[in-house]
């Protein structure tokens, strides 16, 4: 892994018939307008328990009752009901589209049956495509730690290559690291890594190195 300029894009994570958005407060605060203007209840989620009325939350997911189309399909339709239409014959017509984050936002869903390679059992998070079924897969976005189902692991969600690297990373610091030795990692019918999961003892030292080797990291835990 090299230096590289971090990209901070959501982590768009569906689940049974729920999708739930991680990432920067100001997109989420978009994502929830424009789902709410296209009719869809959300359940925002702040930072530290706080509530939304409480001064100074800051919201950390948005969640609503959508599988993974009718989530995009209510974002377009969110953009549609919100976009500016010329006032007359003779103005520029631009086509509506997501804002550029949410195009290039990542998508993954938990498959219950997904085959594990390592000490835990199936069930694991695969990539999906996102809008547009724009996949997303490029290197050089942020890695995410995020602590997503329990609070004993947490799941390393990145692009095919990142998740190699990092695999191979945790193979390494299973030498003489506690807890690595347990790193699993989750397939696709494709044979491609989705993701992979460590123990939460794990988070410190992985995060270390992969800030040594120049990688953004954005780490989401039950603090």
């Amino acid at each position: 892994m090299s230096d590289r300029s971090p990209e901070r894009v959501p982590y768009v994570l569906h689940f049974e018939a729920r999708t739930v958005v991680l990432g920067e407060p100001a997109h989420l605060e978009e994502l929830d307008v424009l789902l709410r203007g296209a009719g869809a209840e959300t359940r925002p989620t702040y930072w530290h328990g706080m509530r939304a009325q409480d001064p100074g939350a800051v919201v950390n997911s948005v969640g609503t009752d959508l599988a993974r189309a009718s989530f995009w399909d209510r974002v377009d339709a969110g953009v549609f009901a919100s976009a500016r239409w010329p006032v007359d014959l003779d103005g520029p017509l631009y086509l509506p589209a997501p804002p550029a984050w949410l195009q290039r936002a990542r998508a993954w869903e938990y498959d219950p049956v997904a085959p594990a390679l390592g000490a835990a059992g199936p069930g694991g998070w695969l990539r999906v495509p996102g809008w547009a079924g724009t996949e997303n897969n490029d290197a050089g976005a942020s890695v995410g730690l995020l602590q997503l189902t329990d609070p004993e692991t947490f799941w390393v969600l990145g692009s095919d290559a990142d998740l190699m690297e990092v695999a191979e990373l945790g193979k390494d610091l299973a030498r003489f690291r506690l807890g690595f030795d347990r790193l699993t990692a989750y397939f696709g019918p494709d044979d491609r890594i989705g993701c992979l999961r460590l123990p939460v003892i794990c988070r410190e030292p992985l995060e270390d190195e992969l800030i040594a080797h120049g990688v953004d990291v954005e780490p989401r835990f039950w603090e």
